[in-house]
């Protein structure tokens, strides 16, 4: 009985903490996103009326892009909208088989992203005293978005998948829109 109380308020700590990730990163990429359309627009507003260029605004759009696209993968992984090649998990009408296929492709995408984790920490190593030539930014600023992604990712499924898979297990899954455009209900 202990036990299962000390896992509930565990529980009830990782899905706060994890609410604020989410949370953070919406506000991370939604800013981001901002800063790209303004600098963007300034910078050809500049180009085209003006006369010139400002050299730094590419890099701050590539870094803000790489960032919203690394970070930001981990929304879609919070909702499981990822592509992923469930084909051969939809044919299988068992539905503990496919709770079993659910659960085991997402173990393997979290693997993936963990193992590439030292690799991408590497990266952040090698490149920590570089700087860009038109920002000046530190160059550590831009691959340190890879393992922040990969973390958020796999604790974005470590949130979502055990209830999923029980939804599985237990058949009460919702269907979803593909599935009812399958069935004829949706055209």
């Amino acid at each position: 009985m202990r036990k299962r109380a000390n896992m509930n308020k565990f529980l009830s700590i990782y899905y706060k903490v994890d609410d604020l990730i989410e949370t953070v990163i919406k506000y991370l990429c939604a800013f981001l996103l901002c800063v790209m359309i303004v600098v963007c627009f300034g910078n050809t507003i500049c180009r085209y009326f003006l006369g010139f260029s400002f050299k730094w605004s590419e890099e701050i759009v590539r870094y803000a892009a790489v960032w919203v696209t690394c970070v930001g993968a981990s929304l879609t992984a919070r909702i499981d909208d990822h592509v992923a090649m469930d084909l051969l998990q939809e044919t299988i009408k068992n539905p503990k088989v496919k709770a079993v296929c659910y659960a085991m492709t997402r173990a393997i995408a979290c693997a993936f992203l963990l193992a590439l984790l030292p690799a991408a920490f590497e990266m952040v190593n090698i490149y920590k005293s570089a700087f860009s030539t038109g920002a000046h930014m530190p160059q550590w600023v831009l691959y340190i978005s890879y393992p922040i992604g990969n973390i958020a990712m796999v604790l974005g499924y470590l949130r979502i998948v055990p209830p999923k898979v029980k939804k599985i297990w237990t058949d009460t899954v919702e269907k979803t829109e593909f599935d009812l455009i399958n069935e004829g209900v949706i055209e």
